[in-house]
């Protein structure tokens, strides 16, 4: 589910936001959710945790600091590139400073105008955001991404031969690829589940078959295009058999 996050320090107004932003998402079916309502920006900040991706409807003043959002959209921008930021706001005049701070908000809804405009570009933001999410599942299911440090890395995924862990460096992956090979701090399980179409072949190996070379079922070795070489598990040996006869 693609998270969405409110930050709003009048709670009354924080409830009606809620209400809307979970009906349009009910009531359209997207595949989203509601991850955190907060009324101060630790709160929000926290629950971000290590999400890539995310719809933020930010207050532009929590309490007595009228730059509070801001300063929060910033921090957002530099964790998550690709972050939906959506300002609401009764300081219009803070509008130049996301330019100058390169946070290129999604919209900017003002807080002045009747409930009824308000709601309109609550749903029209979630609707919008929706369709950029589409938009970019589809470009990301021919990408393969990585993190090192602050910057984004991605790849055509059909250049990426093996992803591999070793023993003597937890916490990180391997990655061989037709044009690079690379370390990145990262987990293999959840590369397996975000990357259906790649094939665990043993705990420490996520491999491509479309780069598969030969497989010796006898050895339980297989070979890729730039010769290299992985060893299979017994108990995956079976089901890449299979999976190499439906490639054929």
């Amino acid at each position: 589910m693609y998270p969405v996050y409110l930050l709003e320090d009048d709670l009354q107004q924080q409830a009606i936001y809620q209400q809307i932003i979970a009906n349009t998402i009910m009531i359209n079916e997207f595949a989203m959710t509601l991850t955190c309502a907060a009324s101060d920006t630790e709160t929000l900040l926290a629950a971000i945790k290590d999400q890539q991706r995310g719809l933020f409807f930010l207050d532009m003043e929590i309490e007595d600091n009228r730059q509070a959002g801001l300063e929060v959209a910033t921090k957002i921008r530099q964790m998550m590139p690709f972050a939906q930021i959506v300002f609401i706001t009764t300081h219009e005049e803070l509008t130049l400073l996301t330019l100058e701070r390169k946070i290129a908000p999604l919209d900017y809804i003002l807080k002045d105008q009747a409930m009824a405009e308000i709601k309109r570009q609550l749903i029209d933001d979630l609707l919008l955001a929706e369709k950029q999410n589409e938009a970019a599942a589809y470009h990301r299911e021919n990408l393969f991404s990585y993190k090192i440090g602050p910057r984004f890395f991605s790849l055509p995924l059909k250049e990426v031969v093996y992803l591999y862990t070793e023993k003597e460096n937890p916490g990180h992956i391997n990655l061989l690829a037709v044009t690079r090979k690379v370390t990145f701090p990262g987990n293999l399980n959840a590369l397996e589940t975000q990357y259906p179409m790649l094939f665990r072949c043993d705990k420490s190996y996520l491999v491509n078959l479309s780069n598969i070379a030969n497989y010796d079922s006898k050895t339980r070795s297989l070979s890729f295009i730039d010769g290299s070489e992985a060893k299979v598990s017994f108990r995956k040996s079976r089901e890449l058999v299979a999976k190499l006869k439906q490639m054929m």
